[in-house]
């Protein structure tokens, strides 16, 4: 008998990826009805001591950890399937309930697919007795070939026609051939030829490939279906608050994650994708980061490490989406999206190896990371944006291709999840690279409306902010910072976020723990180099209007924060610029800085720190009216709280502060009536406004206590102080000079005033400073009110204050 069967591996192979055996192999592996009672059993248990649905999958994989597994032999009917009505599956309440209830249904539903997939293989016209049927088949049509030839051959001999050179011919189900003939022992054998064993082996071959083609869709037919009913099961879990990546693991198998990228891409391919659709199609993802940071749309601490199965599903899910039909999202749908959120936290899990994602620093690791990531953070100077081997870019190529790293950005900006601290890094530099690169359009031919503004760069910078460490040990990079300081942004709100992140010390941390040295180092090294970036900061020279226009207010708005967040560093006198840290940990570089003691402090010098306010005085009109409204609120709430560290004792202990509070007060002054006297858009502050507005704002202020970052509150304004003597200088610096200290406002002594009289500072409390608001009060009245509370109460300190005010205004500004 020659060789007439083939094998269920040949089948599949030559159905290419239409796999049935394989395809069912593969899904009761992953459904495993075998232990789909005991899950079921875990469950039950932990429906009667979790106290709520979002706690059910956590206290279900704790007991399946610790018993290895339950019994769950009582829970299952005749037929195999959950009995949802059984006593064990009872919850704690009406949403434990109906959680257990849908649980049970996804449960049954996956043994119900389990089972038609399994008949559609092993079932009685199953694949299997088809695969047999021609197996058989094949032979019998051997054998009926084989009969035909025996009847051909005696039908010969009877003729009397057989000899060697005559042909024997065979034909059987309508077809004639020539037997093969030999000489053996003085005469003739015939047998069939060779080719018509294989010609037979490959007719029964491809009709078996037919079947399992039929029963390979029968079964996609019964998976699919499954799949989107599990689905639309974990939309409603999800909505009870269950957590989807529990030890049941329906939800995150590889097979639901190559499903739900398939139905995803379908649904991005349209012009008006459905966002519930959408979101149902990343529910995975979301799971995956709930079952980790205990909620995704407020994340904590990660839990646990991704696990393997985990992993897989992120990376089969990435893998099943084209990189330009994920970034697209981004700019198809504006806004808010939850699945942007899920598919910004998928990519962030999978691109951190201290989550068990893979690591970019590794060449392995970058070439495992889903392509849409490689595109636009590391592969983007191989990309349409820059020239190719021909030394040219294509214009149109240039703008579609910063569209969707737009899109990509924006999806990246609506995660919740902190990045890695390499991937954070690789994106801000990124950002940095493609800022720059995109303002080459003009010289690519591309002019007015048709330029594409580049919203991306910031998106990114948004996400690396949510690393705060991250975030600090780019802006205490002298490179990155160069780079980032002199950029012109058409949306700056990312790089705003950046220096948040950077430069504030988190909650949780204290200002003399070590964690909080990198922001403070992070701060001073922002303040102290911003004024040199002055021009690109303010956006002097760049393009005003169109698509390309600048949009700097949010960056100006970020570095005002931080000078006001560590306004006590900029107070100091000092003549040199630097930052300190403590050797040992236990050295203050700053001791009883305005009642604080410091491991980690700077300084500016006169001239540095009057350059910074310069930057602030020029920037953006409601950016420097905030500053300045931030500096009067420092200056009260600082006075207020040096008048009740003091108690009313009889010794100027507190000197040192209200000097402080004058030097800032004096540097306000010189920047905005000295060394800008011939802008009198600059000179739009009154002192009435400034004080109204101080005291409306102080009682919140001092009944929370000092705060940081103070903006949009408090007073703005200059002191007022006595007359000194004036430098020689050109006749119109000297003059303003001169306006400074004779006729500068009453408002930062006002202030200091308002102070003590509210902590009621040796008596002050039975003081009352005049309603600057009233038709009725004029400057003389307030300066009348303010001198006598000074000289009955603390003419110690006034004498601090005018000391130090005279020092910005007078020596800053001559001394270097």
């Amino acid at each position: 008998m020659p060789k007439l069967d083939f094998t269920r591996d040949e089948v599949e192979g030559k159905a290419g990826e239409k796999k049935p055996w394989t395809r069912q192999r593969e899904f009761s592996e992953e459904i495993d009805p075998e232990d789909m009672a005991d899950t079921a059993a875990i469950y039950a248990r932990a429906a009667g001591e979790a106290e709520n649905s979002g706690e059910l999958a956590e206290e279900a994989s704790r007991l399946g950890a610790e018993s290895g597994g339950l019994d769950g032999a009582t829970l299952v009917d005749d037929e195999g399937r959950i009995d949802e009505t059984a006593r064990g599956l009872q919850g704690n309440g009406a949403d434990m309930d109906e959680v257990v209830t849908r649980l049970v249904q996804a449960m049954n539903r996956a043994i119900d697919a389990e089972s038609d997939v399994q008949d559609e293989i092993h079932g009685t016209n199953g694949l299997e007795k088809k695969y047999t049927d021609h197996l058989q088949d094949a032979v019998d049509e051997w054998n009926g070939w084989q009969s035909a030839l025996e009847g051909a051959v005696t039908e010969a001999n009877n003729s009397g026609a057989v000899s060697g050179t005559v042909a024997v011919r065979v034909t059987h189900n309508g077809k004639t051939i020539n037997a093969d003939q030999a000489e053996s022992g003085g005469g003739y054998v015939y047998s069939l030829p060779d080719s018509l064993a294989s010609e037979i082996r490959e007719k029964h071959l491809d009709r078996a490939v037919d079947s399992a083609e039929a029963s390979y869709d029968e079964i996609s037919d019964h998976i699919d279906a499954y799949r989107q009913r599990l689905m639309e099961y974990g939309s409603e879990l999800q909505g009870l608050g269950y957590d989807l990546a529990g030890p049941l693991g329906l939800w995150t198998t590889e097979g639901q994650a190559e499903y739900a990228a398939d139905k995803l891409s379908e649904e991005l391919a349209k012009d008006d994708p459905d966002r519930r659709l959408l979101a149902m199609y990343t529910q995975g993802l979301s799971g995956i980061a709930d079952a980790i940071f205990g909620d995704s749309a407020n994340p904590g601490d990660p839990l646990r490490d991704l696990t393997a199965a985990e992993r897989a599903y992120l990376d089969t899910f990435f893998s099943g989406v084209d990189a330009e039909a994920l970034a697209s999202l981004g700019n198809t749908i504006s806004g808010w999206d939850e699945a942007k959120r899920n598919i910004a936290n998928g990519l962030t899990m999978l691109t951190d190896p201290e989550l068990g994602g893979h690591d970019p620093t590794t060449e392995a690791g970058r070439a495992a990371l889903p392509e849409v990531v490689r595109r636009f953070v590391y592969d983007y100077e191989n990309g349409r944006m820059w020239p190719g081997e021909s030394g040219t870019t294509d214009a149109d190529g240039f703008r579609e291709e910063l569209q969707l790293f737009n899109g990509f950005g924006d999806i990246m900006s609506h995660g919740t999840l902190q990045p890695g601290d390499a991937i954070a890094k690789d994106m801000a530099n990124a950002a940095l690279d493609i800022q720059a690169r995109s303002g080459v359009q003009q010289a690519l031919g591309i002019y007015g409306d048709e330029q594409v503004a580049n919203t991306g760069s910031s998106r990114l910078l948004t996400t690396v902010s949510r690393n705060t460490e991250a975030s600090a040990a780019l802006l205490n990079d002298a490179d990155f910072r160069d780079e980032f300081l002199g950029q012109w942004w058409q949306d700056s709100f990312g790089a705003a976020d950046l220096i948040r992140a950077g430069t504030s010390i988190p909650e949780g941390v204290g200002h003399n723990d070590p964690e909080a040295r990198q922001y403070v180092e992070a701060a001073f090294n922002l303040l102290a180099d911003a004024p040199d970036n002055g021009r690109h900061i303010l956006g002097q020279g760049g393009p005003q209007d169109g698509p390309m226009g600048l949009d700097h207010a949010a960056l100006q708005r970020a570095i005002s924060d931080t000078g006001l967040e560590y306004m006590d560093m900029l107070s100091k006198g000092s003549e040199k610029t630097e930052f300190a840290a403590s050797t040992n940990g236990r050295e203050f570089t700053d001791e009883n800085l305005h009642g604080q003691d410091y491991l980690y402090s700077f300084e500016l010098n006169g001239d540095d720190r009057r350059a910074l306010f310069s930057l602030m005085n020029a920037s953006e009109e409601d950016v420097r009216q905030d500053f300045f409204e931030g500096v009067g609120a420092w200056q009260e709430v600082t006075a207020y709280n040096a008048f009740v560290r003091d108690g009313g004792s009889e010794r100027p202990e507190q000197s040192s502060t209200f000097h402080d509070i004058g030097r800032v007060a004096g540097t306000v002054q010189y920047v905005q009536k000295v060394e800008t006297s011939d802008d009198s858009s600059k000179l739009q502050f009154t002192s009435y406004g400034a004080l109204s507005t101080s005291a409306s704002v102080a009682n919140t202020l001092i009944d929370f206590g000092k705060g940081n970052a103070i903006t949009s509150v408090g007073a703005y304004g200059i002191t007022e102080a006595l007359r000194y003597s004036l430098p020689d200088g050109a006749a119109a610096h000297k003059q303003a000079q001169w306006d400074a200290v004779n006729f500068g406002d009453n408002t930062v002594r006002a202030i200091v005033a308002d102070a003590a009289i509210r902590s009621d500072y040796r008596g002050s409390g039975d003081y009352q400073l005049p309603d600057v608001s009233s038709d009725n009060v004029d400057r003389d009245d307030l300066r009348r009110a303010t001198l006598d509370v000074e000289g009955a109460t603390y003419d110690h300190y006034r004498d601090a204050l005018v000391e130090g005010y005279n020092d910005a205004v007078y020596n800053d500004a001559t001394a270097n």
